[in-house]
């Protein structure tokens, strides 16, 4: 995201990066969302062919 999602003129920068798992958990919770991430996806098979 580099501009504004409200307005879409303002120009965004990173004013600060929350790296502390115990402080992220707290944020999530405090938001209502679930702390825990989803679960990672089945990986596809190498030889299957999607352009079909």
């Amino acid at each position: 995201m580099k501009h504004c999602p409200n307005c879409g003129a303002g120009q965004l920068k990173i004013v600060a990066a929350i790296l502390e798992r115990p402080v992220i958990i707290k944020i999530l919770e405090h938001l209502g969302l679930d702390p825990q991430p989803a679960p990672n996806g089945r990986a596809r098979e190498a030889r299957q062919d999607f352009a079909a």
